[in-house]
């Protein structure tokens, strides 16, 4: 017998599935960004501020780009689909170098990406996937010839939404950075501490990526 969770959980519990020739664009909050950055990246990684080239092929509106710019002085950007940012370009047929791909990738095409990254980021690569990416037989051969250097679990949860980004959304869905350094040995897991979508979200987001609230026309404002 199936256990019934409440409101219709089952139904959103990792459920972000996606047809094979969606663009699956689900916004990173920018907050997510800037923990991974002060937790991950700098001090577990090592990317150099301001010397590593840093490449985001799924850059979208930039939700994800421009908060690494906050902190690297070197940041591509670019996108198969037209979002208004960034460069226009299909990553897997893309041979440009870097020294780290960081994204948040299609998750039909994840695989394809990491395999990508591995074969052109001189340093490493990190992607920001659900925790259920972890799992399945692919991903096993993709691990077992690959070990990441460390998963970095988010302890709150990151809401995603498609198609933009919901400064006060909600979700049921876990999520993680599964992360690779070239030459570097697999390291315990590690969690980013809770608190940091409060403490990470700037006022500069909400006037940057979210849709300003329409105004009331006269005759609906109460004297």
């Amino acid at each position: 017998m199936t256990a019934m969770l409440p409101f219709g959980a089952r139904a959103i519990m990792s459920s972000r599935q996606e047809p094979p020739d969606s663009l699956d664009f689900f916004p990173t909050p920018p907050w997510a960004t800037r923990a991974f950055v002060k937790f991950v990246a700098l001090p577990i990684l090592g990317v150099n501020p301001d010397l590593d080239i840093i490449d985001e092929p799924a850059c979208g509106e930039g939700h994800m780009a421009e908060p690494l710019r906050e902190t690297f002085q070197f940041v591509s950007a670019s996108d198969i689909h037209p979002y208004g940012y960034g460069e226009v370009s299909d990553f897997l047929f893309s041979n440009d170098a870097c020294d780290w791909v960081f994204t948040n990738p299609p998750f039909n095409l994840a695989v394809e990406f990491v395999r990508k990254s591995l074969s052109v980021a001189s340093r490493g690569c990190a992607f920001l996937v659900r925790t259920a990416w972890l799992h399945t037989d692919e991903r096993h051969h993709l691990f077992t010839e690959h070990p990441p250097h460390v998963v970095a679990y988010y302890t709150e949860r990151v809401p995603m939404h498609r198609g933009r980004w919901k400064p006060k959304g909600s979700t049921a869905t876990d999520y993680c950075w599964v992360c690779w350094v070239r030459d570097a040995a697999p390291r315990p897991p590690m969690w980013i501490p809770p608190g940091q979508r409060k403490l990470l979200t700037r006022p500069e987001d909400i006037s940057r990526w979210c849709k300003p609230a329409d105004l009331p026309l006269f005759g609906e404002v109460s004297p």
